[in-house]
C-alpha cells in the first residue's frame, strides 16, 4: 500500500508525462488515482446488455495478486433503448475490480505461477471467456445461497464486466458492501469455540467468531455441491487468509456475513502449498485427477444441483446457456498439459483455439503487434518458439517484445539514433518509477519534481541509493528527516506527559479510528468517551508517557555497550571486522532478550507506583508484565480488563493487531492469524487470571516436589540457604501473599 500524504496531483501530472504522446511506446499506468474517470464499455452479467458506463474513482481500496480494487461511482451509464442492467444505477457506489496487480512483484509471481501451471498469460486478466465465466459462477453462486443461507445477500452480487485499455486487463462491476470485519471478541472460555459446529451461539463469548466459521464453511458446502472445488478455496478456513473474504454487512437489516471475493490470485501448485490449508486441498485435488488447482469446475454437477432446484434457477438459464459457452472458450484457450494431455498434438481444432487463446494474451500483454499476431494465428514453428520464450526468465519476454512488435523496435531504433527521442524516453521512464518511489514515500513532492526534471540524476540515484530499503533511501537524501523524527519523538514524549488536553486528544483519536475501523460499535465508543476522566483513566494515559518514555531507553544503551564492546576488541588487537560483528552480536542480543533496559524502567516505575499508593491489587496484573519487553505495553490494558471489559479489549487488540499486520499476507486485517494474536494476548492472560487460585497452586508443589529433595543433597550452607529463598520468593510468595492481595475487593478511589 502506498503511503497516504503523497500528492495524488503529482502522481496524475507524471502519468501524464509517462504517457508522452511523442513515444512509439508509452508507459501503462500502474494503478489509478481518486477522482480518475474512466469511460468503459461495458456488458452485463445477466442480462448480458452491453452499453457504456462512466466511473469516477471514489478510493483505491488495495490490491494483491487477484489485481486492484476501488471504490468507484457510476456517473454515466447508456444502455440500449428499453434496456437495463439490474442493480447499476447512475451515483450509487460499486465495487471494481480490474485483474492486474498493482505490484509489479506480485504481477511476475502470479504470472510465473500461472504459466507454470497452464503454460499461458493469466486468463480472468486477458481472456473474455474467464472473466465472464467467473462473474457467472458468482452469480449463480449468490442465488444458490437462497437455498444454502436463506438470502442472496449472503453473496455479493455482480452486475458487468467490462476491457480496460489503460491497463489492459478485464474489469467487473460488482455490489459495493457496507460492513466490517469480525469484532475480537472478550472470551473467557475459547474452548468452547471446539464444537463450532453445534454450540448455540447464545452459548459462547466469541458469536461473531463461531458464526464467521460456520457460514464459511456453508460457503465451501455450496460450492462443492454445485462443482466448484477450486472456488471454495476463497472460503476454506485452514488457509489461514481466507477470512477476509466475508465480511459482516452493516448496511442490510439482518447483519449478516456476505462472500465478497470469487477470483484467486494464485495457482496452486502441488509442490508450492502456500498455507497450512493448501496441503488438504492438494491431496484432495490429487484424489480428483487434479494436478494444479485454480477455478476449474464441473459444470454436469452444476446442472445437476440446478435442476433439484428448478425453482430457484428458472429465470437465469440464459446466463447458464452462456457460462458454458464461455468456460469451454476459456478452457480451450489455454495449453495446460495437465488436463488437455497430448491432445493438442492430434486435435487441430483444439490446438487452433489453444493459438487464438494464447495470442489474445500476448496482445494484452503488449508483446506482439496485430500484424504478428496474424502470422501466430497460423501456428507452426514461429508460435512455438515463441511460446517456448515465455519460459525463459525475464529474457524471454524482452526477447519476445522485440521480435514481436514492430512499434518496439522502431523505438528502441529512436533510442539509439535519435537524442531528441532519447531524452524524451528517459524523462517518460523516469516519471513513471517516479510515481511508485512517491507513493511508497521514498520521496517527497519537491524533491520527486526535481527528478523529474532531470532524468539523469534519477537513474544515478536509482542505481545507487534507490536500491535501498525506503527508510536507508530517504535517510541518504535527507538526513534532515532522521533528526526532524528524532526530534518530533521527543516532543510528543513531552507533550504526552506535560499537557493533560494533548493526553485527552491522543486517547479519544485513538478511540475514534477503533470505532471506524469496527473494533468498538458506536455505544462502546460512547461509555469510553464517558469515563475518560475516571482516576485509573488518567493514571493509565500518564502510566503511557512513562512507557512511551522507555521506547528508545534500549536502543540507546545497547548501541552505547556495543560502542564499548567495539572498541575492546580493538583494543585487545582484534580487527575491524571482529569488532563490528561483536558490534552487531550486542545488538542483537538486547532485541531478543525478554527483559531489557527499557521493559526494566518501565516496571521499576510500576512498582514505584505500587509503593507510593499503598496499592498492590490495581497493579498486580500490570507490575510482572511491565518488566517484559514488547508486551510490556499491554500490562495496563490488561490490568484493566474485569473494571473496563471494553476498553481493555480495544487497547489490547489495537497493540497486537498493529503487530500482526505486519507479516505479509497472513498478517492481514480479518486474518486468522489476527485472532490468534488477540487470544494470546487478552483472552488467554484472561484465562489464567480466572484459574490463578489453581495455577499458583500447582506452582508452589511443583516448587517443593524439586526444591525441597535438593535440600538433602547440598552439602554447602550457601546452598541451603539459596535454594530456600528461591522456594520462598519463587514458588511460596507467589501463592501465600501476591493471590491474596489479587483477592481483595478494589479499593474506592
Amino acid at each position: 500500500m502506498a503511503k497516504k500524504n503523497y500528492s495524488s496531483e503529482l502522481c496524475k501530472e507524471l502519468t501524464n508525462r509517462a504517457d508522452d504522446p511523442q513515444l512509439l511506446i508509452r508507459h501503462r499506468p500502474v494503478r489509478y488515482e481518486n477522482g480518475t474517470v474512466l469511460p468503459v464499455e461495458i456488458t452485463g452479467v445477466f442480462p448480458a446488455i452491453t452499453g457504456t458506463a462512466e466511473l469516477t474513482v471514489d478510493k483505491f481500496l488495495g490490491g494483491g495478486f487477484a489485481g486492484q480494487v476501488y471504490r468507484c461511482k457510476l456517473t454515466g451509464l447508456k444502455l440500449p433503448t428499453g434496456c437495463h442492467i439490474p442493480g447499476l444505477e447512475t451515483g450509487k457506489l460499486y465495487a471494481i475490480k480490474i485483474v492486474i496487480p498493482p505490484s509489479s512483484f506480485s504481477r511476475w509471481f502470479r504470472n510465473t505461477t500461472y504459466w507454470i501451471a497452464f503454460q499461458g498469460p493469466f486468463s480472468s486478466q486477458v481472456n473474455l471467456g474467464a472473466c465472464r465465466a467467473g462473474l457467472a459462477w458468482q452469480k449463480l453462486v449468490r442465488r444458490a445461497s437462497l437455498i444454502q443461507f436463506g438470502r442472496e445477500t449472503a453473496v455479493k452480487d455482480a452486475y458487468a464486466s467490462f476491457w480496460d485499455s489503460n491497463l489492459n486487463a478485464y474489469g467487473e462491476i460488482t455490489e459495493w458492501v457496507e460492513g466490517r470485519m469480525w469484532n475480537l471478541e472478550a472470551d473467557d472460555d475459547i474452548t468452547t469455540r471446539r464444537d463450532w459446529k453445534n454450540i448455540d451461539l447464545a452459548d459462547t463469548d466469541s458469536p461473531e467468531y463461531v458464526d464467521k466459521r460456520r457460514f464459511m464453511r456453508g460457503m465451501v458446502e455450496l460450492m462443492h455441491d454445485m462443482g466448484a472445488p477450486e472456488f471454495a478455496r476463497q472460503y476454506e478456513w485452514s488457509t489461514m487468509k481466507s477470512q477476509p473474504n466475508c465480511m459482516k454487512r452493516t448496511d442490510t437489516q439482518d447483519g449478516g456475513l456476505c462472500a465478497i471475493d470469487f477470483r484467486a490470485g494464485l495457482a496452486l501448485l502441488p509442490w508450492l502449498p502456500m498455507s497450512p490449508g493448501d496441503f488438504k486441498l492438494i491431496l484432495n485435488g490429487l484424489k480428483r485427477g487434479a494436478l494444479v488447482q485454480f477455478d476449474r469446475c464441473d459444470l454436469s454437477k452444476m446442472e445437476a444441483y440446478v435442476a433439484k432446484h428448478p425453482e430457484v434457477f428458472k429465470d437465469v438459464r440464459p446466463m447458464i446457456d452462456e457460462l458454458k459457452i464461455q468456460d469451454r472458450i476459456y478452457r480451450r484457450s489455454l495449453l495446460d498439459i495437465t488436463h488437455h494431455g497430448l491432445r493438442p498434438t492430434f486435435d487441430h481444432e483444439l490446438q487452433s483455439d489453444i493459438i487464438a487463446g494464447l495470442v489474445e494474451g500476448y496482445e494484452a500483454d503488449d508483446l506482439i503487434d496485430q500484424a504478428f499476431a496474424e502470422k501466430l494465428r497460423k501456428g507452426g514453428l514461429r508460435f512455438a518458439l515463441f511460446h517456448l520464450l515465455g519460459a525463459v526468465p525475464v529474457l524471454g519476454n524482452m526477447v519476445r517484445q522485440r521480435w514481436g512488435s514492430t512499434a518496439f523496435r522502431k523505438h528502441m531504433f529512436g533510442i539509439f539514433t535519435q537524442p531528441a527521442y532519447f531524452k524524451t524516453a528517459l524523462k517518460a521512464r523516469a516519471a513513471h518509477e517516479l510515481i511508485a518511489w512517491h507513493r511508497a514515500g521514498r520521496t517527497d513532492e519537491a524533491r520527486t519534481r526535481k527528478l523529474a526534471e532531470k532524468p539523469g540524476l534519477f537513474f544515478l540515484e536509482r542505481f545507487t541509493v534507490g536500491m535501498l530499503p525506503i527508510g536507508l533511501h530517504r535517510f541518504c537524501n535527507r538526513p534532515l528527516i532522521a533528526w526532524n523524527g528524532f526530534i518530533g519523538f521527543f516532543k510528543f514524549i513531552r507533550d504526552f506527559a506535560m499537557d493533560e488536553v494533548f493526553r485527552e486528544k491522543w486517547f479519544l483519536d485513538q478511540v475514534a479510528e477503533g470505532e471506524k475501523d469496527g473494533m468498538l460499535s458506536r455505544e462502546e465508543h460512547d461509555h469510553i468517551v464517558s469515563i475518560i476522566k475516571e482516576p485509573f483513566i488518567v493514571k493509565y494515559l500518564k502510566s503511557m508517557a512513562v512507557h512511551f518514555c522507555t521506547i528508545p531507553v534500549t536502543q540507546i544503551v545497547s548501541v552505547v555497550t556495543g560502542g564499548f564492546v567495539f572498541a575492546y576488541v580493538l583494543g585487545k588487537g582484534g580487527s575491524k571486522t571482529d569488532a563490528s560483528l561483536a558490534f552487531a552480536g550486542v545488538i542483537a542480543l538486547f532485541q531478543v532478550t525478554p527483559i531489557s533496559p527499557g521493559s526494566l524502567c518501565r516496571g521499576f516505575y510500576v512498582l514505584y507506583l505500587m509503593i507510593r499508593e499503598r496499592n498492590w491489587r490495581d497493579y498486580l496484573v500490570a507490575c510482572p508484565l511491565s518488566f517484559v519487553k514488547y508486551i510490556g505495553y499491554l500490562a495496563f490494558p490488561l490490568q484493566m480488563t474485569t473494571t473496563y471489559p471494553h476498553l481493555a479489549r480495544f487497547l489490547v487488540s489495537r497493540r497486537a493487531t498493529a503487530l500482526v499486520h505486519i507479516i505479509p499476507v497472513f498478517g492481514e486485517h480479518g486474518a486468522l492469524m489476527e485472532h490468534w494474536v488477540f487470544d494470546l494476548f487478552f483472552n488467554v492472560p484472561q484465562i489464567m487470571g480466572r484459574h490463578i487460585k489453581g495455577l499458583l497452586t500447582a506452582w508452589l508443589l511443583l516448587g517443593l516436589a524439586v526444591l525441597v529433595p535438593a535440600l538433602f543433597y547440598v552439602e554447602s550452607t550457601k546452598g541451603v540457604v539459596g535454594l530456600s529463598i528461591a522456594l520462598v520468593a519463587v514458588f511460596l510468595c507467589p501463592r501465600m501473599v501476591f493471590f491474596p492481595l489479587l483477592q481483595r475487593g478494589k479499593r474506592d478511589t
